[in-house]
């Protein structure tokens, strides 16, 4: 049996994860220090999910996958970048955005996705001047209060 990672997040209560699950990112721009996450569903059948840091109680971002609503997203990672991360197999990437609210409305972060190598838990996050993306790409299908989106998720989203 695997070593268990235990901890408290005031986002998404305890804790308990195996320690293979945690993702190591490279420095994250502006969370230099902040470098094991882990990976969580933020309800069942949800398309949101949570990246919690181990290293700091209080930082979580909320985040998904990109294609369900941008299905023409072609995301600014060079050979380079896979090669940091180990990863030599398509099927080893895992790609996420990281997820903002202002008010009712809910934006995807384009230009500067998270790559992780799902085989050996390694991520970074690529950010790009791609003119094409921007930081703050509305997301129609998951507007606060709509159908799709509850409004209790989406206030649990933005709740601090």
């Amino acid at each position: 049996m695997s070593e268990l990672v235990r901890f408290e997040s005031r986002r998404v209560g305890r804790i308990e994860v195996p320690a293979e699950d945690v993702v190591h990112f490279e420095p994250l721009p502006g969370f230099p220090e902040k470098r094991r996450f882990i990976l969580m569903e933020h309800a069942p059948d949800s398309a949101l999910a949570w990246l919690v840091s181990l290293d700091d109680p209080d930082l979580a971002f909320v985040v998904t996958s990109p294609w369900g609503f941008f299905p023409n997203y072609d995301p600014p990672v060079e050979r380079e970048h896979l090669a940091t991360l180990g990863i030599e197999r398509r099927e080893d990437v895992e790609l996420l955005c990281i997820v903002s609210l202002s008010g009712k409305e809910i934006f995807l972060n384009l230009v500067a996705p998270l790559v992780v190598n799902a085989a050996n838990r390694k991520g970074m996050q690529v950010v790009s001047d791609d003119p094409r993306y921007t930081t703050r790409a509305p997301i129609p299908m998951l507007q606060a209060g709509s159908e799709e989106t509850s409004e209790t998720e989406a206030a649990n989203v933005a709740a601090p």
